[in-house]
């Protein structure tokens, strides 16, 4: 008599797995909604380059892009080394996943498309005119940058707050950082 009720019991969880999967579309289940959330830009010596802009633009509810404009005073640029480090939110924000430091001019030689280096990369070439190897000799333009999951799809990471942060150095000095606020919220 146990052993029927056991199978009956599970075959009834099974029934309603199977109807609960047949009613969900294709696409639908799991979704996220990711978006930036703050942009912070800073520069160590403003002789050598000014941020212009550096601001969140409301694209639409619960939509917004990063939108910056680097002035380069001393141009050409080819010698760049960038520091990538990714802060989760727990009590303030804490070290998680990465921190490394790369050359920047080699990189973007050759982008490898599933490092994580490679996805913000790619993400920032789509809206910049950072879009080549070096030497840089003009102003650094990102237009209208959105977070969106395509950017995740190849770096799940779990629902919270996290913060972005590179780093610049041109000929062994720190030059620039930014910092990208963005949120990871299953819905």
């Amino acid at each position: 008599m146990v052993a029927v009720f056991v199978s009956l019991r599970w075959l009834l969880v099974a029934a309603s797995v199977l109807l609960l999967g047949s009613n969900l579309r294709e696409g639908e289940g799991r979704r996220s909604n990711s978006r930036f959330t703050n942009l912070m830009c800073e520069t160590y010596n403003e002789s050598y380059a000014r941020f212009s802009r550096c601001k969140l633009k409301l694209l639409a509810r619960g939509r917004a892009g990063v939108n910056i404009h680097l002035q380069l005073f001393q141009v050409p640029i080819d010698n760049v080394w960038i520091n990538w480090s990714m802060y989760r939110r727990y009590n303030g924000y804490r070290p998680f996943m990465y921190n490394i430091s790369s050359n920047f001019c080699k990189l973007m030689e050759n982008v490898n498309q599933m490092s994580f280096e490679g996805l913000v990369i790619r993400a920032i070439m789509t809206r910049s005119n950072l879009n080549h190897t070096c030497p840089y000799d003009h102003d650094i333009i990102l237009d209208n940058l959105e977070f969106t999951d395509d950017l995740l799809k190849n770096l799940p990471l779990p629902q919270a707050d996290y913060k972005l942060q590179l780093r610049f150095a041109t000929y062994k000095t720190w030059r620039i950082q930014v910092s990208a606020f963005f949120v990871r919220d299953e819905v």
